[in-house]
């Protein structure tokens, strides 16, 4: 039987390469034995999203912890991530949760995320005391189950969250785009709810999501800013496939960068909502946004990249925002999780206060900070490269890597390579893939698509 191996906090199968309802519930039975072991009972929320076959999966994986005496409570439709998010953390009697997803990975994907109670992603240690318990052979224990409506209160919730009626004064209009995911009509349900006049694209049933990936970035974007710029709206939207992050278009139909994005944001809670505090980022992150939280009095801390690292600093305290650096923004007051509908919420909010449009905000934001564009690129090698480029990369030279020369070289969390006009390259081996992830920026795009180039190259002749 297929060996069950985690990727950071859950499990992922292709459907013709092992995800099946049987390794679907051998996941689940081993993360509410686990569940059962240490608090003896309790409730587990369960999500899924609108991938094929994840109503039945998820239904099969609510049986599982039925089985082990857990109260175990299933979303009566697909899920947004935060939703269930909210859901767990709001309940006192929750020992941890179950979402059916593949993030932002093609339709050809489903597996499984494990949550803590308190909704944050379980931790190396923990993934791997549920890695032990997966059995080997299942018997036919089934458990019961309820059906919970999680979406309803989440997104009463959300617009609890925002100035109602500075926004519906707006009258604004947007494009979205859901992205055959989890947000498909209640993010427009929600934005309606508050006076935003509302097209939604890419919302309806595609088993196969039209080819896309449910990912916030170019080229599955395309459909979004060419809409957007095609309509007299004042900005487009995406959210990613679980809900975890978003996109901003101008009116224009120009993609306002994730970076800026949160800048853009970040300003708005200093300035409008009378936030303050220190501002936490993994170390592959935008100059931009370091350069706007100096410009704003902000202290930043740098922090390694992985799935718990926002909770840690988050529990400390005095932290405005988080993000992954790839439209994924947390805003801890509002919700201690990365939250497309935060991001969307907040981004409609700062149009009704500043009553200027987003291209002349992006325009004004580089005007004040400079201008940098951020990229990104990932290589797919095979395993056995992948184990030796992360032994070989403490120990390389980076220079040739590109034309210009480094001024700064660090070896932390992989190869970070900084230059005299804050251009940088970051390359970085997963730790839980094959695969490897390239970030960078430069001074335009011209200069960040080089540099993204040529580490690949480097990467690929190690």
């Amino acid at each position: 039987m297929r060996y069950i191996r985690f990727n950071n906090d859950g499990w992922y199968a292709r459907y013709d390469d092992g995800l099946n309802k049987t390794n679907v519930v051998r996941v689940a039975d081993a993360a509410a034995a686990r569940w059962a072991d240490v608090f003896g009972g309790g409730t587990v929320h369960i999500g899924y999203d609108t991938r094929r076959h994840a109503p039945e999966l998820a239904a099969a994986a609510a049986a599982a912890v039925g089985a082990w005496g857990l109260d175990a409570r299933l979303s009566d439709g697909p899920c947004p991530m935060p939703a269930l998010n909210f859901a767990t953390r709001s309940d006192p009697s929750a020992v941890g949760a179950l979402m059916l997803t593949a993030d932002h990975r093609n339709a050809d994907y489903l597996g499984i995320r494990v949550r803590n109670n308190d909704s944050s992603a379980i931790g190396r240690d923990e993934a791997g005391a549920i890695e032990d318990l997966v059995s080997q052979e299942l018997g036919e224990a089934q458990g019961p189950f309820t059906l919970e409506e999680s979406v309803g209160p989440f997104l009463a919730h959300m617009a609890s969250l925002v100035d109602v009626r500075r926004i519906r004064n707006a009258r604004l209009d947007c494009i979205l785009d859901p992205m055959y995911g989890t947000a498909r009509g209640h993010a427009a349900t929600l934005l309606r709810s508050l006076g935003v006049g509302v097209v939604e694209i890419h919302g309806d049933t595609v088993d196969d999501f039209c080819g896309t990936h449910p990912e916030v970035v170019e080229p599955w974007l395309d459909d979004l800013e060419y809409m957007t710029g095609q309509t007299q709206v004042d900005f487009g939207t995406a959210i990613d496939g679980p809900s975890n992050r978003a996109a901003a278009v101008d009116g224009e139909g120009n993609l306002v960068a994730a970076p800026k994005l949160h800048a853009l944001v970040l300003m708005h809670l200093i300035k409008n909502r009378g936030l303050s505090g220190r501002i936490v980022l993994p170390r592959f992150s935008s100059v931009v946004i370091r350069r706007v939280a100096e410009s704003l009095g902000c202290d930043v801390t740098l922090v390694p990249p992985g799935p718990t690292w926002p909770f840690e600093e988050i529990r400390q305290g005095g932290v405005i925002t988080t993000s992954d650096g790839l439209g994924g923004i947390c805003v801890p007051s509002l919700d201690p999780e990365r939250n497309a509908f935060v991001t969307m919420l907040l981004l409609v909010e700062l149009l009704a206060y500043e009553g200027v449009s987003l291209r002349e905000m992006a325009a004004n934001l580089d005007r004040a900070v400079g201008s940098m564009e951020y990229g990104h690129r990932e290589i797919r090698m095979d395993p056995g490269r992948c184990a030796v480029l992360r032994n070989l990369l403490p120990g390389t030279n980076p220079e040739g890597l590109c034309a210009k020369k480094p001024v700064s070289v660090s070896h932390a969390d992989g190869l970070r390579v900084q230059f005299d006009d804050d251009s940088w390259l970051f390359i970085r081996p997963s730790m839980s893939e094959p695969l490897v992830r390239i970030y960078g920026e430069g001074v335009d795009r011209a200069d960040r698509d080089e540099l993204l180039d040529m580490a690949k190259s480097y990467v690929t002749s190690l």
